[in-house]
């Protein structure tokens, strides 16, 4: 990435976050203005992204903004700490704050942002799993495995132990019911598995600390949020069938289920993920469409992979709730809601009766 792309992202992030977080905003204002000198930060940004390509732009923004929280909360960047409210910070304007600390940045800063990955770890977007569960399994009474690609730390792997306040819709707006107990006891899950090309490990501090890194600065309701779906997952992860993670790509992930996850009678499957996919290329993302459908095959309709993806050659606009199911061979593909990355209300459309065995 250069650094005419570079500026151009950081224009758009900071008009991204003009009225979701006035410090990010702030923060990138700062960064465009001081860009137009070609300050030296500038430069060592280009070589340490010179052999690095981003499926998607803001990528690369929200990469410079993680690697920036993590300086300050790992106590690198006395001036960010001083600003973030994460760190105890006021918040407000960072006034020469955020371009003085790129001046100065440590080894540790340009390796992270030379490596790093943006981690999701919103919570609420396993209301998209645990909505297909309900309508497929829970209506039947059966017992699933579960599976997230692109897992990150595995937190939507924990989503049914959590509560959510979730509004739903229909496409015209107008007030809906969901499929019934989706919120309700925790799913009866047989396993919970996570597959990423880099997990991150919460018993890990490192990696605690980057995941939280990755929430916004000003965004305090959403870190103590992290902080409590990271208590409920290491709790579960003593358990037997509690969460697991594995190293795997994406392109590795059909085989995977293949090997690991045997269709068996009276059991079903659902494989999850989440701001995920649009990291691939339209090619490897055929390829993995043809390769779930031939995982899914042997599960027929008890197997389920359910996307919550922005729709792929959009760079804005509401995710999309997907259902893909393996029907003799073909990956059979409907979508049945759309909500925001964070979702508060998530507008449902026709179909979910096809999940438990009938339309309506």
């Amino acid at each position: 990435m250069d650094r005419v792309r570079l500026i151009a992202e950081l224009a758009r992030q900071r008009a991204h976050c003009e009225a979701r977080s006035p410090l990010y905003a702030a923060v990138l204002r700062e960064l465009e203005a001081d860009a137009a000198s070609a300050p030296p930060w500038l430069e060592r940004i280009e070589r340490a992204w010179r052999d690095r390509s981003f499926a998607v732009g803001w990528e690369a923004a929200h990469l410079l903004l993680a690697a920036m929280h993590y300086s300050a909360l790992a106590g690198e960047a006395e001036e960010l700490a001083a600003l973030y409210p994460s760190c105890g910070g006021s918040g407000g304007e960072p006034r020469g704050a955020a371009s003085a600390f790129l001046r100065r940045a440590p080894a540790g800063f340009w390796q992270r942002l030379r490596t790093g990955l943006v981690q999701t770890n919103e919570i609420d977007r396993s209301i998209a799993w645990m909505l297909a569960a309900a309508a497929a399994f829970r209506s039947r009474g059966m017992p699933f495995h579960l599976v997230e690609l692109g897992t990150s730390a595995g937190l939507n792997l924990v989503g049914d132990h959590l509560p959510h306040e979730c509004r739903f819709a229909t496409e015209a707006g107008e007030s809906a019911a969901a499929p019934a107990d989706w919120n309700g006891a925790p799913h009866h899950i047989l396993t919970r598995a996570g597959l990423d090309l880099r997990p991150r490990r919460l018993e890990d501090p490192a990696d605690r600390l980057w995941l939280k890194a990755c929430v916004w600065a000003d965004d305090l309701p959403r870190l103590e949020r992290l902080q409590r779906v990271t208590q409920v997952f290491l709790r579960l992860a003593r358990e037997p069938s509690g969460p697991r993670l594995e190293r795997c790509a994406f392109s590795d992930a059909p085989q995977w289920l293949a090997q690991n996850r045997p269709a068996r009678p009276g059991e079903g499957l659902l494989v999850f993920n989440s701001i995920a996919t649009i990291y691939l290329g339209d090619e490897d993302y055929g390829r993995l469409q043809r390769a779930m459908a031939r995982a899914l095959a042997p599960w027929g309709e008890r197997g389920l992979w359910v996307e919550y993806e922005r729709a792929r050659g959009r760079r804005d606009g509401p995710l999309e709730l997907a259902v893909h199911r393996s029907i003799d061979g073909e990956l059979q593909s409907r979508v049945l809601g759309s909500g925001a990355p964070r979702p508060q209300e998530i507008r449902l459309h026709n179909g979910w009766g096809m999940l438990s065995g009938g339309e309506h």
